[in-house]
């Protein structure tokens, strides 16, 4: 035997659907009051300014009206808070009221009753700044035994583009990217990374992460000798001269790289004006080498100089 409840059940259903209709209908005409949350825009921002400081992102309303234009506005455009920039130099308060509420059509008779919170807003203006700053390395790279860095380390794009409030963007000098190790690298480094973190969340900038490239290269060494060591600063009219008159030194560096380094590539030298006051005794030589290329051993390590007659300035 069949159950009764199945009985007719299309007509059934029918009745069911016409009564949840009506009662929709019925409710839906009805007033009600709601607290929604609804943005906070900022509009008519006044040219080359930007707005410096956090404003809220949302503001709650209480609105009233009919459940149907209730439910509609949840399906419209819904509504905002409209802050008007326009004739703003610096900063202004806003007092928030109903007139500041914007509803669209979809929204039929329903009334703002008030805006709960908040109920001001500050707005600091600022004028627009955008420049360019370099990419600081927070890495640390180190090459395999045998093996040696040659140069800086470079980066595509060197810089950046920041931008963004005068205020905020004055403060930034650099972008540094994100602490990274490289360990026992036998071949060149090349590795996208990502750069630190925006100190200030109003500040953008044209990258987040920039191709790391530094050279890696066997280390080898060569003995170079007979380098010339000159006098700098030396007096008008006073002959001076260094004893011994040359030195020889170990470099060391890359092999690519030290094979094109020459003896005229090594500068050797004493400042007058900083020995002068010392004649007789025996000082260390300024030795400069190429970018990359370091020495060790140098010999031998101290010089004098020798005047002819009585030193002058």
């Amino acid at each position: 035997m069949g159950l009764g409840i199945f009985n007719n059940y299309k007509i059934k259903l029918i009745v069911l659907v016409f009564a949840i209709f009506i009662w929709f209908f019925v409710t839906t005409e009805n007033e009600y009051e709601h607290v929604i949350e609804i943005p906070i825009n900022t509009v008519n921002l006044p040219e080359n300014k930007v707005v410096l400081n956090e404003i809220p992102g949302s503001a709650k309303v209480k609105i009233k009206g009919p459940g149907k234009d209730l439910i509609a506005l949840g399906f419209g455009p819904g509504a905002r808070v409209d802050l008007d920039l326009s004739g703003v130099a610096t900063s202004k308060i806003y007092r928030l009221s109903p007139t500041n509420v914007f509803l669209s059509r979809a929204s039929g008779t329903i009334q703002v009753e008030e805006i709960v919170m908040p109920d001001s807003v500050i707005v600091i203006l600022d004028k627009y700044e955008e420049k360019r700053v370099p990419i600081h390395a927070a890495l640390t790279i180190e090459p395999a035994p045998g093996y040696t860095a040659v140069g800086d380390v470079e980066f595509v794009p060197d810089s950046v583009t920041v931008s963004g409030p005068k205020t905020l963007v004055a403060q930034i000098d650099h972008v540094s990217t994100e602490p990274k190790v490289f360990t026992n690298l036998k071949f060149d480094l090349e590795e996208t990374v990502h750069l630190q973190k925006q100190p200030f969340r109003k500040v953008n900038r044209s990258a987040e992460r920039a191709r790391v490239y530094q050279n890696i290269q066997k280390l080898l060494e060569i003995i170079i000798t007979g380098v010339p060591v000159q006098v700098r600063n030396a007096p008008r009219n006073q002959p001076v001269y260094v004893v011994p008159s040359t030195l020889s030194l170990v470099l060391e560096g890359g092999g690519d790289l030290l094979t094109q380094v020459s003896r005229d590539d090594i500068v050797a030298y004493l400042d007058f004006r900083r020995v002068r006051n010392n004649p007789g005794q025996e000082h260390p030589a300024v030795i400069l080498t190429p970018p990359g290329v370091h020495y060790r051993d140098a010999k031998p390590k101290t010089f004098r100089l020798v005047f002819e007659g009585n030193p002058s300035n």
